[in-house]
Formats: structure tokens, sequence, C-alpha cells
């Protein structure tokens, strides 16, 4: 199997790599903190954590702090002030970098990467969109795509659909309700011929990897886009991927979703069309993977 870095252009530039001392403590000091959440075995990724976690805590949050409101654009909205710095990969290169703009490169980068995937479709789904901060990047750096996003946290939906209206991108950008462990959602028939991507989504339903792969397959959407952790194309030997396995593990993401795709396409039901390693983070311990697939 073949994972590669992508070559997305660097969007900013100046961001020299983090020292040798710098990583290996930054690295230490996150491998110490997964290694008590695992000794603790307090984390079990259930729909009820995962709730309590986004629906009850992030997205209701968001939804009553409103700071749409306060936000002169857009940019502003996505990209608030913030100069708190951190160990980010940055076009495959781990730097110190200010928390803004690493956000700034990533709403690029993301757009950039889509649009090698997504094969000239101007209408995109993304399945697991909570309040939809990732299409209004992709709304940014692609005015002309029309966005839908599926999501299965109410306060994440009425967030999402408030934000649109705030900034006259209801005709662009549309949010509605989706269980994706539900075969039978009706939500499912909005996918079919479309191209869909998750990004970080299946990582919050490790038990239901299976069961959400061969839902979204019997949808026949055009084209899927998934952009996720795992533990599976992690290299062990590198600390870095160490440090990630470790946290993945403590905070119980999914470790099914590429080895599941590998096997389905060795039965003939999808066809992988890319697989890479993501040249960007926020953090250290969780890179993501691309897989860009069709059922056949």
């Amino acid at each position: 199997m073949n994972i590669h870095a992508t070559d997305t252009k660097a969007v900013i530039t100046g961001f020299a790599p983090a020292s040798l001392s710098d990583r290996a403590t930054t690295y230490a000091l996150d491998a110490v903190r997964s290694i008590g959440r695992l000794a603790m075995r307090r984390v079990k990724r259930t729909a009820d954590i995962v709730d309590s976690e986004y629906n009850l805590l992030h997205w209701q949050r968001t939804l009553s702090e409103k700071n749409w409101t306060k936000a002169a654009s857009i940019d502003d909205f996505l990209i608030p002030k913030n100069p708190a710095l951190g160990l980010r990969k940055v076009d495959n290169q781990i730097c110190r970098v200010a928390a803004d703009d690493y956000y700034r490169y990533r709403a690029r980068a993301l757009g950039e990467l889509l649009a090698r995937h997504t094969g000239g479709a101007t209408e995109i789904v993304e399945l697991g969109a909570g309040c939809g901060i990732n299409l209004l990047s992709l709304h940014l750096n692609h005015p002309d795509w029309r966005l839908r996003g599926f999501d299965i946290a109410p306060n994440g939906i009425a967030a999402g659909r408030e934000i649109a209206a705030h900034y006259g991108l209801s005709d662009r950008i549309s949010l509605d309700r989706i269980d994706l462990t539900d075969g039978n959602d009706p939500s499912y028939a909005a996918i079919r011929d479309q191209v869909v991507f998750t990004y970080f989504c299946i990582e919050q339903i490790p038990y239901d990897v299976h069961k959400v792969v061969d839902n979204i397959i019997a949808a026949k959407p055009k084209r899927v886009i998934n952009i996720e952790p795992t533990t599976e194309l992690l290299n062990l030997a590198n600390p870095r991927d160490m440090v990630s396995f470790l946290y993945i593990r403590s905070v119980d993401y999914q470790t099914q979703l590429f080895s599941t795709l590998d096997d389905y396409e060795r039965q003939g039901r999808v066809r992988i069309l890319a697989r890479e390693r993501m040249p960007f983070a926020p953090t250290i311990h969780n890179d993501g993977f691309l897989y860009c697939w069709e059922p056949t």
C-alpha cells in the first residue's frame, strides 16, 4: 500500500520547522497525557459520549454564543485573532505556528485538497458537518460550489443554519440531520450520485465503522473522500506516529476505516482512487489520512 504525502502548495511561508528539542519535549508531554488517559480507562466513545461532548457541549456553546453575529466577515468568524503558539503540521513540517495563522492556511489548503479529488464536481456533500465550518471555508475558496452538510447533532445543525442565513448563504449552504449508523435514514437519499466527504467524522463512531461504510455504499454516491485519523497507517518506529497512536487509542477513535476500504477493494465493492497522508494538522498527535474512492 502506498500512502504518500500530498503536494498541496504552501499557502503561507516563513514558518521554520520546530527544533529537535522542542519537538522531543512536546512529544514526550503529549505521550504522558495519553498514557495517563489509557491508565485511567475512562474514555469509551459511545453515542452518549459523543452527544455530550459535541451536541450538548461544543455545539450548544456555539449556538448560544453566536459569535458569527459579532464578526465583521466570514473570514473574521472562521479565523478569529488567536496568537497562541503551538506545534502544528504545515506543508508536512512540524512548526511552531500561531493558531490563527494555521487556520488561515488550513482553510485554503482544504479547499485545494478537495478540489483535486472531486472530479470537477461543483455540488459537494459533507457528512458530519457540525455547524458547517468546513463548508464555509470551502465557500470562501470555491464560491461557485453548492454545499450541503449533514450531522446528527441538532445544536450543530441549528447553529449552521443560523450562520448561513446571517451571511446570506442559505441558497449556497444547507444543513440537515442524518444518523450515519441507520441505513434507513431518509437523508441517505440526498447523497445518491453526489461527491461526498467526511472530515474527522467517522473517528467518532469507532464501533459502527463497517455499518457506516456499508450504508454509504448502499446510498450510491458518485465519489467519497474520507479524511480521518487512524492508527492503521502509522509507522510506529516514528516518534510522532507513536504519539499519534497513543492519543488515538486513549480517546477511543476509530481504527478500522481504511483497512475496511482496502478489504472492500479486494472484494471488488469499491475502487480506491487515492491514498494520501494529510500535509496539515492542528496538533502533533492527530494526523488525517485521505482515501478517495468510488462504489463499483
